[in-house]
C-alpha cells in the first residue's frame, strides 16, 4: 500500500524512481564524448501506475482534489523514510472493464 497523507492509493501496480539531477556538459574539440560533472540533485520523483476498482468516479474526484499544490507526506510503507512530495498531473485511462480505471500519478519531493 502507498498512501499520501491520508489517502491510501488504490491498487498500486507499479512504482518508477524517476530521480533525476543535474549537471554541467562542457563540449572538448576533437573529442567523441563531452565532459559532463554532476552538479546536484533534484530529490525525489516518482511516478505510480494503478487501478481504480470501485467508486471510480468518486476515487478518480478524490485523487485530482489532492494535486492542490500543497505537500503531503508520501509513503511507501515499506519501512523506507516518509518523503514531503506533491501530486503533479494525476491521469486517469479507461481499461475497457467496468467499473475500472487506471491511474498514472507523479509525485516530487518537496522542501
Amino acid at each position: 500500500m502507498v498512501k499520501f497523507g491520508t489517502t491510501t492509493l488504490p491498487l498500486v501496480e507499479d512504482i518508477e524512481d524517476l530521480m533525476k539531477v543535474g549537471y554541467v556538459e562542457r563540449f572538448i574539440p576533437g573529442a567523441s564524448v563531452s565532459k559532463r560533472i554532476v552538479r546536484g540533485g533534484y530529490g525525489g520523483d516518482w511516478s505510480i501506475r494503478g487501478l481504480i476498482t470501485s467508486n471510480v468516479v468518486a476515487t478518480i474526484a478524490a485523487l485530482k482534489a489532492l494535486a492542490d499544490g500543497t505537500a503531503r507526506a508520501l509513503d511507501f510503507e515499506d519501512g523506507s523514510l516518509v518523503v514531503p512530495c506533491l501530486m503533479i498531473d494525476p491521469r486517469f485511462r479507461e481499461t475497457g472493464k467496468p467499473n475500472q480505471a487506471g491511474y498514472d500519478i507523479r509525485f516530487v519531493q518537496s522542501a
